[in-house]
């Protein structure tokens, strides 16, 4: 059963919808969306039939719009700042599910950050899974596309042909080049400063505050990337690197997986099947502790 619902947060309203199995349930399922002010089709609906799902296989799934996105009034105050809406969220699936012991939180790509952000905080949560997590910095960027884009060219046939034949701009591509890798090596400079500093959650860069942030929360942690997505390969690759998220993934409640073919949005039927299934596979672990 779909059943729409209105959510206060400091003193505005969000609305959400409800997916309700059919029988009782202790575990249930929060959905935070990704994305500002936007108009929502096609991964959205993939949010609807996610609920769907989910509610069919037992477990109650509340999506909801943040402040300031879709249906839901207030200001847009982006991922870095919504640990209020999602404890109403929570909040809310609480309330309208009287029976729930637990809740584990979702989230894709900013919303997964999110999700993170907040979930250490609220003793409710029992499970995160975080779908190819944002950490978009100026520098990761750079370094991304150097490794896994620059690197393939450099190597490839058919580009040194289309540059012999004055098909590609030689000048402009080297100038793109020589730009990022400027822009890669800035994040050395700004790393030895941070570690002279004892700064707070907030004030960390956002790879590291990820990293901080999912380090203190002590439930499930999922995290599923996409094989063929920019935005996961930055998170892999900083992954790679940390010695913080390498403690976190030798937990035996914790583990990451990826989807080798799929794009950032799961946008065939199969890979969503394979979303799908791992979501319920989470939510099933949870309830059998």
């Amino acid at each position: 059963m779909d059943q729409a619902v209105v959510i206060p947060c400091q003193g505005q309203q969000m609305v959400g919808i409800l997916h309700q199995p059919e029988g009782p349930a202790q575990i249930g399922l929060v959905v935070v969306v990704a994305g500002g002010p936007q108009y929502r089709v096609g991964v959205s609906r993939q949010f609807v039939m996610l609920g769907r799902e989910m509610a069919a296989r037992g477990f109650p799934t509340l999506r909801f719009d943040h402040r300031g996105v879709g249906d839901s009034g207030g200001e847009y105050k982006g991922f870095v700042d919504m640990s209020a809406d999602i404890r109403s969220a929570v909040d809310c699936i609480f309330e309208q599910c009287p029976d729930l012991q637990s809740i584990v939180l979702w989230g894709e790509c900013e919303s997964a950050t999110a999700v993170s952000f907040y979930a250490h905080s609220d003793e409710r949560i029992s499970g995160i899974f975080l779908v190819n997590p944002w950490i978009r910095t100026e520098e990761g960027q750079a370094k991304t596309y150097i490794r896994h884009y620059y690197r393939k060219r450099l190597l490839s046939k058919a580009f040194w042909n289309k540059i012999l034949s004055g098909k590609v701009d030689f000048v402009g591509s080297a100038k793109s080049f020589v730009d990022l890798l400027r822009r890669s090596s800035n994040s050395r400079k700004q790393a030895i400063t941070e570690q002279s500093v004892e700064a707070s959650l907030q004030s960390l860069p956002l790879p590291q505050r990820l990293e901080k942030t999912t380090g203190l929360f002590q439930g499930r942690i999922d995290i599923l990337t996409s094989g063929r997505d920019f935005i996961a390969q930055e998170f892999k690759d900083f992954v790679s690197q940390s010695a913080g998220w390498k403690q976190i993934l030798q937990r035996q409640n914790a583990q990451m997986a990826e989807i080798a073919d799929a794009d950032h949005s799961f946008s065939r039927i199969e890979w969503r099947e394979q979303l799908f299934n791992k979501i319920a596979a989470a939510l099933l672990s949870v309830r059998g502790k």
